[in-house]
């Protein structure tokens, strides 16, 4: 198969999965299709009964082509249900995905005996998530615990993410602040996220927040695997930020 015939493949199975129909439209494929299978089977049943087994191959046939169809069309069709679809699965990375990659990074780091995950809180408003980490450990030589809150904002609109790290407004103005998390912002720009060159004020009192912006594929929230890399890279970024904090209260 050719690029040319792969790419006109992968175009109509991405139509499909944001097709949007109504119910009367869905209710003729599914009597089409039940239709057509249940002529095939009737054909083949009637051939053999009437010992005319030169019917049967061509009934064998619209099976063999209909049936894998008719499941790969209704597993789309049904299974989706355009822009409704796309905001049920944008609820499900904010809410269920990111927040678990998180928590599962995070578990892994406090078996090292880095820091220890307390909560993480989430409100989430359509396609605005906003997350506080609740994280602690044990600075070195004392008993006394090292707290830390670490509060985000994701904006998801499809195939576009905003991120914002917020910090306060007396840390983030520090000459230091910026160079103390320059490897996790490295790492971030390497992943494809462009980062604002000036923290943002005025949304939050006493706050600012360092923005994030990355372009995602156009499959983005219909590809599992997509997902499940942002989410899981995400995490790195927050563990990178949270252990760069840390180390900076040493």
């Amino acid at each position: 198969m050719n690029n040319e015939a792969v790419q006109a493949s992968n175009e109509l199975v991405r139509w499909l999965k944001m097709l949007s129909l109504p119910r009367w439209a869905k209710a003729i494929i599914a009597l089409f299709m039940t239709a057509t299978l249940g002529v095939a089977v009737g054909l083949i049943a009637w051939a053999v009964w009437q010992a005319k087994l030169e019917l049967v191959a061509p009934a064998v046939s619209i099976l063999t082509i209909g049936l894998p169809i008719g499941i790969i069309v209704t597993a789309m069709v049904f299974g989706d249900g355009g822009a409704a679809k796309l905001k049920e699965l944008t609820a499900t990375i904010l809410t269920e995905e990111i927040p678990d990659a998180i928590e599962s990074n995070l578990s892994f780091a406090a078996r090292n005996d880095q820091f220890a995950l307390i909560s993480i809180e989430k409100s989430i408003n359509g396609c605005i998530a906003e997350y506080v980490v609740h994280t602690n450990r044990l600075r070195r030589h004392s008993d006394a615990q090292c707290r830390f809150a670490l509060h985000l904002k994701l904006e998801l609109n499809v195939r576009k993410v905003n991120f914002v790290v917020w910090q306060n407004n007396a840390v983030a103005s520090e000459p230091t602040t910026k160079l103390r998390y320059e490897s996790c912002f490295f790492g971030a720009l390497k992943e494809g996220f462009v980062m604002n060159d000036l923290p943002i004020s005025g949304e939050r009192p006493d706050m600012m927040g360092w923005v994030f912006i990355k372009h995602l594929p156009e499959d983005f929230l219909i590809n599992a695997s997509e997902r499940l890399y942002f989410a899981q890279d995400l995490a790195f970024f927050v563990r990178g930020l949270i252990s760069a904090e840390f180390g900076h209260e040493k």
